[in-house]
């Protein structure tokens, strides 16, 4: 099975599971990687967190059964995962813009979201610079915040984690504090993913200095293991261009690399200069295993 069915296997897994409580940990072994990668490569394919999926999915079912005129409210709030009628109401005026007693009527227009296929068409048409490299284990140090990623959330919360960074002197410490000689300077960190589908650790960090003294407060210490890392070119302003990077090798380079993702920390590594520059150069790196056959 290659790396495309076995992420649509783990995505019908989740098709069988929708009532109860989800275990993402079994979703992630249906794809064979770990949860936190499953979890990233999920959001980085589909635009879409493994959370809001299996929300629109559930509530697409009870839209369905009500306008049949299967089930009470109470039922069906319970079946699909909330806590009382009140809670599933929000969600499904949330998401369909009328309520469950509405969607019941004859004539309700319903937008239900139907199960997800992933299919990867490989364009190969621009190519994709990176390079395998093998390093030592080493460690991160830096400032973080806990990130949901319900609902696009961790695209608002990370810009404005980089400001608070920039205004109250947090960065520029790192920075200064960063060791002579590091390839890595202040970068992003997405690490340690909850169980539960919707967090992740998210730092700014550099390398773990031996001397900590000029460090910002409160910073966090991430261990990342000895491992083969994937090291992907990205060319043009931030955040578009990394962004578009992060797609592009869930969905081109991996499918046909013959590597697949391994256990620890992913890395944005960004260059010297400005990062709203046309040609700005930074690195996405991704610790690597090679594929199950």
């Amino acid at each position: 099975m290659d790396w495309q069915e076995r992420l649509n296997a783990s995505i019908a897994w989740i098709e069988g599971h929708l009532e109860g409580e989800m275990e993402w940990a079994a979703a992630a072994r249906e794809a064979n990687c770990s949860l936190f990668h499953f979890l990233r490569m999920f959001e980085v394919v589909t635009d879409c967190s493994p959370g809001e999926y299996l929300r629109r999915r559930r509530l697409s079912r009870a839209a369905q059964e009500l306008a049949a005129g299967e089930g009470k409210v109470l039922d069906l709030a319970l079946k699909y995962g909330y806590d009382s009628p009140d809670s599933f109401a929000k969600a499904f005026k949330r998401l369909f813009g009328c309520t469950p007693s509405e969607a019941r009527k004859p004539g309700a227009r319903l937008g239900l979201y139907g199960p997800l296929t992933v299919s990867f068409v490989l364009k190969g048409l621009q190519a994709m610079n990176y390079r395998i490299e093998e390093r030592p284990a080493f460690s991160l140090t830096g400032t973080w915040i806990r990130v949901t990623s319900d609902q696009g959330e961790n695209f608002k919360t990370i810009p404005a984690f980089w400001e608070k960074s920039m205004k109250d002197g947090s960065f520029s410490a790192l920075a200064r504090a960063a060791p002579a000689g590091s390839g890595i300077g202040v970068c992003g960190v997405c690490a340690d993913c909850g169980t539960d589908a919707a967090y992740f650790d998210y730092l700014i960090a550099i390398e773990t200095p031996a001397d900590r003294a000029l460090l910002p407060p409160l910073c966090k210490d991430v261990a990342v293991p000895a491992a083969t890392w994937g090291i992907f070119e990205s060319r043009g302003p931030l955040p578009k261009a990394v962004q578009e990077t992060w797609k592009r090798i869930f969905s081109e380079w991996f499918p046909s690399s013959g590597w697949e993702c391994a256990d620890g920390p992913q890395l944005e590594v960004y260059g010297p200069g400005d990062g709203a520059r046309e040609d700005y150069y930074s690195e996405i790196w991704i610790p690597l295993k090679k594929a199950a056959r």
